[in-house]
């Protein structure tokens, strides 16, 4: 039996019969890693290894190759390969922006986890293999997809059973098949360990901005609770809760002449509901109410000589015997296992424990987590506070999950980061010094006269705000925005909001560009509105000035538009408006009019005298096509210049033959009618031609007034004349 090796596409290369101290380890919901050694002048070293390659073991599950160090002993060259499980493949993936969480209320465990299968293209896939409860999500999916995947872990209670690219939630992974660890019978070496450094048997609990339970009715808790929390004076009062604590049923058992309780304290900024924080007080006092229980087992593989033997997985329950140790009896989970499964001499060593005790680097997406908290913690100079938030959480839970060796010499205590040497902290008589090159510099150091650091996270005020002054002359910044001039933001004179609404008192500045500006159903209030020194003014009764008030200033555009313009608010003006136009004189009198308030057909323009009546009109009617001239007198002169009217076109004296009216003033000589004089002529040239003197004759004429013969009519017809000599 070998392991076999496959390319970065898994399309399988060979079998790796060189491949020695096989070894695979797998922890509860963490590490899933594969390591051997090779040599480096075999051919499994030279052609099947690469990196990015995979290698599948026997239980099917593929790892990739991601280390290759090489070692010299001698003359012997060899190369101890490192693998991971393809799951964590899923740091490669980060969530789409569009996918991230800020807070939803109620979500199924599907939800998200299709959410992270769409990240990597359906890559992977999830198998739900268990009812979980809906859950309220918060700042879920900042980073990757394995990041992703270990908030759901955690805000579910599941675990992780992966097989390959399925992967399987379920509450609890692993069986009980019965398998003991019991001395003189497979149990080759025990390390057991008790600690009840972190016992608790009372929980007070938080959320968020420090609110609790405190005022609820005691009908939350369960009878058990109720019954233990009324033992104690005033926890309940009128039926309501009085305290923000739990007890737990093993504090008589654990109590003592000094400490009644032992107290512990969770704090859920993520939870803002009452019964939410009752739940996870009840979850996080269950996980400390006892002593956490640690055993480390070698125990001896009977199943590769037995078959009938159980094989220890990971998550299973055991039963440990081992009376001399104190063990009997113990029941608990396999937590972590080492496996040698293709050597016969090599024996599982596993850790059975009560309480999942986690790493610092248990999960590769809290480490990538909390580098990129840090490198986000400051975006363009600007302190994020809800990074800081998660900062601080992370920070929190780095620490309690970290693993420290103390050491003692001459300079003081010294811790130092088991997992890598370099980062060290030193307690001394002057001061604290906190390095990452083994002491050899300080990133951080505080001491009698200070704090020296490269940068200081922290906060002023309240959690995430900063305050300074005090009463109300005080500016802060908090998670509404920032504000001036008040202890209350809301009643701050100044104040800017997280959405960048501003109010302020005043404004005054130097200079100011607006690129883009958009008054929208909006109201601009003041006194006036002043450009150029006051050569254009909008005053606050809605009058607009031009040319310092004197109407000398330009305007200058295709279309102006509006309902009235004038040239004065009074006396004498010229106004326009949509019915038309009109003249006013220094008496505020209307004297002359055109009119635009009718569609009938008419139009006019109407001339008033200064008495108000009115003195004329030129009109058309678009019926009767004609064009009047109207008024008691119309005087139609040259200013007596000499020059003439000229009427274009034949014209009628409409009213002197219709209502038997003269045409009055006119002075016409025979050689302003053309061909009147020359037909006089002719007539005078035929009478002298053929009439003898003294002779009467009948003449017959035509409708002339012509002053000779003197007996002539004014109208036309027959008369007799007398040509003297």
């Amino acid at each position: 039996m070998y392991l076999e090796s496959y390319d970065k596409n898994r399309r399988r290369v060979g079998v790796l019969i060189d491949a020695t101290d096989i070894q695979r380890k797998r922890r509860l919901n963490s590490d899933y890693e594969l390591s051997f050694l090779v040599p480096m002048t075999s051919a499994d070293f030279r052609e099947k290894i690469q990196l990015k390659g995979h290698v599948k073991d026997e239980r099917g599950q593929y790892y990739v190759i991601n280390t290759r160090q090489r070692v010299r002993d001698g003359r012997k060259l060899t190369a101890s390969v490192s693998c991971s499980h393809v799951m964590f493949k899923l740091t490669d993936y980060k969530i789409p922006y569009a996918s991230y969480i800020s807070e939803a209320y109620g979500v199924h465990i599907s939800t998200l986890l299709n959410v992270i299968s769409a990240a990597t293209g359906g890559k992977f896939t999830f198998s739900v293999d268990d009812t979980f409860a809906l859950h309220d999500v918060k700042d879920w999916g900042r980073g990757n997809s394995l990041q992703a995947l270990n908030d759901v872990v955690k805000m579910y209670e599941c675990e992780v059973d992966p097989d390959n690219f399925v992967i399987h939630l379920r509450k609890k992974i692993g069986a009980d098949s019965g398998l003991q660890y019991r001395l003189g019978k497979n149990v080759v070496s025990t390390n057991f360990k008790d600690d009840a450094g972190g016992l608790v048997t009372r929980m007070f609990a938080q959320m968020k901005d420090g609110r609790t339970w405190i005022g609820q009715p005691a009908t939350i808790l369960t009878d058990e609770e109720r019954g233990l929390l009324a033992q104690v004076p005033g926890s309940i009062v009128d039926g309501k809760l009085a305290v923000n604590y739990l007890i737990s049923p093993y504090q008589a058992a654990w109590a003592n002449d000094t400490n009644p309780y032992f107290d512990g304290e969770i704090i859920e900024q993520d939870i803002e509901d009452a019964v939410k924080l009752l739940e996870a007080t009840r979850t996080a006092l269950r996980k400390y109410e006892v002593p956490t229980l640690e055993v480390s087992v070698s125990a001896a593989d009977l199943f590769k000589l037995d078959k009938t033997e159980p094989r220890p997985s990971l998550g299973d329950i055991v039963t440990l015997i081992d009376p001399e140790l104190g063990v009997v009896n113990v029941s608990a989970r396999i937590t972590e296992i080492t496996e040698y499964p293709y050597t016969l001499d090599k024996h599982s060593q596993v850790t059975v424990s009560n309480a999942m005790v986690r790493d610092f680097t248990d999960i590769i997406a809290d480490l990538e987590k909390s580098k990129n908290i840090v490198d986000n913690l400051f975006s363009g100079g600007k302190i994020r506070t809800d990074v800081f938030e998660a900062f601080a959480k992370q920070a929190i839970i780095d620490v309690n999950a970290s693993k420290t060796e103390i050491k003692y010499d001459t300079r003081g205590i010294i811790l130092v980061d088991k997992s890598d040497n370099r980062n060290q902290v030193a307690l001394t008589s002057n001061g604290i010094v906190v390095s990452t090159d083994g002491l050899q510099s300080a990133r951080a150091a505080i001491n009698a006269r200070g704090v020296v650091a490269e940068t200081v996270f922290g906060q002023l005020g309240n959690f995430v705000s900063m305050l300074i002054g005090a009463g109300n002359d005080v500016t802060q910044i908090n998670t509404n925005g920032i504000a001036a001039g008040h202890a209350n933001w809301a009643s701050a004179p100044f104040r800017v909001d997280m959405k960048g609404n501003l109010i302020a008192n005043s404004l005054t500045a130097n200079y100011a560009q607006i690129k883009s500006s958009n008054f929208t159903d909006g109201t601009i209030v003041g006194s006036s509105i002043n450009v150029g020194n006051g050569m254009f003014t909008v005053d606050r009764d809605g009058n607009m000035y031009a040319g310092n008030g004197n109407f000398r200033g330009n305007i200058t555009g295709s279309t102006i538009t509006g309902s009235l313009f004038r040239t004065g608010a009074s006396g004498r003006r010229i106004e326009l408006d949509d019915n038309g136009f009109r003249s006013f004189d220094s008496n505020n009198r209307n004297r002359i009019r055109i009119n635009n308030g009718s569609d009938s057909g008419v139009s006019a323009i109407s001339f008033y005298g200064s008495d108000g009546v009115v003195a004329g009109e030129i009109n058309t009617y678009q019926a009767s096509g004609q064009f009047t001239i109207y008024g008691d007198r119309v005087f139609i002169g040259s200013n007596n210049t000499g020059n003439p009217i000229i009427m274009n076109g034949a014209t009628t004296f409409y009213g002197a033959a219709q209502f038997n009216q003269t045409v009055s003033g006119l002075r016409l000589d025979t050689d302003d009618i053309a061909g009147l004089n020359s037909q006089l002529n002719a007539i005078w040239s035929t009478i002298n031609s053929k009439a003898d003197k003294n002779h009467t004759h009948t003449v017959t004429t035509a409708n002339h007034n012509h002053g000779n013969p003197q007996n002539a009519t004014s109208g036309g017809g027959t008369y007799t004349t007398s040509i003297a000599s």
